[in-house]
């Protein structure tokens, strides 16, 4: 394990660690305690009732997590932990172990370092969700340049073709979704419910049914009505943003919860930096069959 500043086209340079070639977020952790958070995930030991949830960094992890708390507390109370608490790669399984049942365990590695022989033991229903790859930079850049533990300021036209690169942590967003795409494929064998971010964003309330018939819960129609309004992203900004949460870990002004928008990458992006983006992307994803994005609202 090697802590390591991963330097963008301009020179502007994030902290993160390298562990065996995987690049990792440090969340302040010395280097031989982030090591032992990598080692351990893979056997990670569950409950019974956990739901597991997987994303990618900045594919509405926060958002869903939310959802899948209410649902499990049967109740749009608003909670009062977040998902860093039970986050694999960010806390101990000691000290993820302390969370109450229900739980949602979650985790942005790949499939080939999560715990997949627990879930499968325990058929752990297990939520992925998904969020197209510009939109996911935009929020990804935001989050790295608000985060105090990478001390970066770098700026996006610099930062853009590391990200496309995939040499940021978690490595290619493009890399993670064939490896789910083969899971899927092969059966991944444990209970598996795809969820992409735009369709959430678009229809809330038929997305939270199928979600519900996933995990073999009834709700009734005013319950769900209400977790939809409480989680939608005006509520959980003000409820659940800057001065509540990671407040002490970010930078003045940073907002955790930026835009939570379907189709911003549009004010990012320019002419040249789609057409890079998309030559890249169709060239690393011309085997993705079973994910397909929406990159805006009107998006068949």
């Amino acid at each position: 394990m090697t802590e390591v500043k991963v330097p963008d086209a301009g020179g502007a340079t994030m902290k993160m660690v390298d562990i065996g070639g995987f690049i990792h977020p440090n969340f302040y952790r010395s280097g031989p305690e982030a090591q032992q958070l990598f080692d351990t995930v893979p056997n990670y030991i569950f409950r019974n009732d956990d739901i597991m949830l997987c994303t990618f960094s900045k594919t509405g992890t926060n958002w869903v997590f939310e959802i899948l708390m209410m649902i499990l507390n049967r109740s749009a109370k608003r909670i009062e932990t977040n998902k860093s608490l039970t986050m694999l790669e960010c806390v101990t399984a000691e000290e993820t172990d302390q969370q109450p049942s229900p739980r949602v365990v979650n985790c942005h590695f790949p499939p080939r370092f999560l715990p997949l022989a627990g879930m499968k033991a325990k058929q752990i229903k297990t939520v992925l969700c998904l969020r197209n790859p510009k939109d996911t930079a935009v929020s990804y850049y935001n989050h790295m340049k608000g985060f105090k533990s990478y001390d970066y300021d770098g700026k996006w036209e610099d930062w853009l073709p590391v990200f496309v690169q995939g040499k940021l942590e978690y490595g290619r967003y493009s890399e993670y979704l064939l490896k789910w795409q083969r899971e899927v494929q092969n059966d991944p064998g444990f209970p598996l419910h795809i969820m992409f971010y735009e369709d959430l964003k678009m229809n809330g309330r038929e997305e939270l049914d199928k979600l519900l018939k996933f995990l073999d819960i009834q709700l009734d129609e005013q319950l769900k009505n209400d977790i939809i309004d409480t989680c939608g992203f005006k509520k959980m900004s003000e409820e659940k943003g800057e001065g509540k949460i990671y407040e002490e870990y970010s930078k003045p002004g940073f907002k955790f919860f930026r835009k939570g928008q379907v189709g911003d990458w549009k004010n990012w992006f320019t002419v040249a930096q789609n057409e890079m983006f998309d030559k890249i992307w169709e060239n690393e994803t011309k085997d993705l069959e079973v994910f397909k994005f929406k990159y805006t609202l009107n998006n068949d």
